[in-house]
């Protein structure tokens, strides 16, 4: 063998060596404490995205994929309930209705649907739900139903739409107080839009809504917006809809849909810029915004500057308050104002007035080209909104005060669509009780336990059987206080032990449920110790024999191989 070639081996062997060394140390010294310092240190890093562009966390004890939150702004009175988020995107994983607690550690995921949406807590016949739409999505529509799952995260109810060709939509579950279902369907029906411009014969995006009986299915109401609105009175520009049937023109764009004491409807089109209410009969009442508003603005402008606006809700019927998620956007080509926020109005329906009398902006003034809502939160008297197509939700005071935000994705990416949810929703009144018990797993001497979807657990308690023991009777080993979806017990100075088993505890100490039983072997660790130094040790043995025949070789004339010092070859003594 040369020695250029064996040069450039040694050369090669140090080299892989010392990127080793360098790759093992970044891995398991720097990686660990840059991704712990990221949500709680680096919130404007992880904005723009240096953590990924939706940072996930995984799980030993379960197959659930986190969302990995950072808290842009904190006050103490945000500290209770749960968030309900429903993660899609490119970069979110695998999508499904989320629970996070108030900190914005995972609580609950299901990841057994299709895309989902508008998650959040419902009551009906006096029992708190879980509800949201599941389905196929298709641009901004959706075909799917409607899941009801009781407080151990079954299905207690699916509700569907009503008709031949009639799927649910994305955009609105509603349980209203007569416990009935308000949902929305678009559906594709033929349409003279010469009035717009287009083909005489084209094709028109129906929005409809219905209300319904839980539990019969029975349709009892229904309203379709082109028997009420004229073509004429949307926003939206787009060239290409209503030429094919596969590309259908929306006008309209139901998407949310509220009930009154009196059975009235208060509904939101996003194309047409307008609140409108509807009586009974599906006759319009009056008509804020768009068009043909019928409200004088007392703000000097401010109350109608809404536009391509979300999730109009009553927030006090009784006074004509009500709030709604102004976008100021519908995507690129139909912009208005320079960020989206939430607003809250003021009608006065004997004067035909409105008013302005609180708005809530984000801390980075995010525009939302789509999506997004507004929440009343009784028990705190806050305000709560969730940012839609930017990855974010925030926590306000009644009088506009940002009181907290948290971000669940890279807000600065949001244009590439990387992660949203199309709702966000709070509420400190949900308990879950899951009926499959807590999940154990033991990886390398630990044992990690989780529990998806327990919201009264404080505390883990493990506890372990002897190994000579012929009955296996389980004693107190260890109590740790749960701070999030996963925690963790080190088995290292348990060697006696077995068996073992983690019963979770509510605030009382009682126990709420207890986990199957794991065995395990203890395994000492000096021989992965001793196996480390070997390999390190002969690694460094035959780099550094190597270094030292490198500067020391010599081919003789006749093919032979002589050793001399360097000094000698160098300075070339004769023989």
């Amino acid at each position: 063998m040369k020695p250029r070639l064996i040069r450039a081996l040694v050369v090669v062997a140090v080299v892989v060596t010392g990127a080793l060394l360098l790759f093992f140390t970044v891995a398991y010294l720097l990686v660990p404490l840059f991704a712990w310092l990221s949500p709680t240190l680096n919130p404007t890093l992880y904005d723009l995205g240096l953590y990924g562009a939706c940072p996930l966390q995984t799980y030993v004890s379960s197959n659930v994929t986190g969302l990995r939150t950072t808290t842009i702004q904190w006050d103490e009175s945000c500290d209770n309930g749960y968030v309900f988020l429903t993660p899609t995107g490119d970069s979110a994983g695998a999508p499904g209705p989320t629970i996070l607690d108030s900190q914005g550690e995972v609580v609950w995921k299901a990841e057994g649907y299709q895309i989902t949406t508008n998650l959040k807590v419902q009551r009906y016949k006096g029992q708190d739900y879980l509800t949201f739409w599941s389905g196929r999505k298709w641009g901004s529509l959706g075909a799917g139903s409607y899941y009801m799952l009781d407080s151990s995260y079954r299905v207690a109810y699916q509700v569907k739409a009503v008709g031949e060709n009639m799927f649910g939509d994305l955009h609105e579950f509603k349980i209203t107080n007569d416990d009935t279902a308000l949902l929305t369907v678009y559906h594709t029906v033929d349409a003279d839009l010469s009035s717009l411009g287009k083909a005489s014969s084209g094709w028109l995006t129906e929005n409809t809504f219905q209300e319904i009986d839980i539990s019969t299915g029975e349709l009892l109401f229904e309203w379709r917006a082109s028997e009420h609105v004229d073509l004429t009175e949307g926003y939206m520009w787009n060239p290409f809809g209503g030429y094919l049937r596969s590309m259908p023109f929306d006008y309209y764009h139901l998407n949310s849909v509220d009930k009154d004491s009196h059975g009235n409807y208060l509904i939101s089109a996003r194309h047409t810029h307008t609140i409108s209410c509807v009586s009974p009969t599906g006759e319009i009442l009056w008509v804020l915004g768009g068009k043909h508003n019928q409200f004088t603005d007392l703000s000097g402008g401010a109350a109608l500057d809404f536009s391509w606006q979300h999730d109009a809700r009553w927030w006090s019927e009784k006074e004509g308050i009500l709030t709604l998620f102004d976008n100021q956007e519908g995507g690129v080509l139909n912009r208005e104002g320079p960020y989206s926020k939430g607003m809250m109005l003021k009608l006065d329906f004997d004067n035909c007035t409105v008013e302005l009398l609180h708005s809530y902006v984000s801390l980075q003034e995010t525009r939302a080209p789509s999506q997004g809502s507004v929440q009343f939160l009784s028990e705190t008297n806050h305000m709560f909104v969730g940012w839609g197509h930017s990855p974010a939700y925030s926590e306000y005071s009644v009088n506009g005060t940002l009181l907290c935000e948290q971000h669940f994705a890279a807000t600065w990416l949001h244009v590439w669509n990387r992660a949203v949810s199309y709702r966000a929703f709070k509420s400190a009144t949900w308990v879950g009780h899951p009926k499959e018990p807590p999940a154990v797993k033991i990886d390398d001497q630990t044992l990690y336990v989780s529990w998806n979807g327990a919201t009264e657990v404080v505390a883990w308690e493990l506890q372990g059987a002897m190994t000579e023991a012929d009955d296996y009777e389980f004693s107190e080993l260890d109590v740790i206080d749960k701070e999030g979806f996963e925690e963790s017990f080190e088995l290292t100075d348990l060697w006696e032990y077995s068996r073992f088993r983690v019963v979770a505890l509510d605030r009382t100490g009682q126990i709420l449920g207890q986990s199957e039983v794991v065995s395990y072997h203890y395994e000492s660790g000096w021989w992965r110790f001793i196996f480390a130094v070997l390999a390190w040790g002969l690694v460094f043995t035959i780099c550094w024999h190597g270094y030292k025949r490198l500067w020391r070789w010599k081919h003789t004339g006749a093919g032979g191989i002589k050793w001399k010092s360097y000094e000698l070859q160098t300075r070339r003594i004769p023989k």
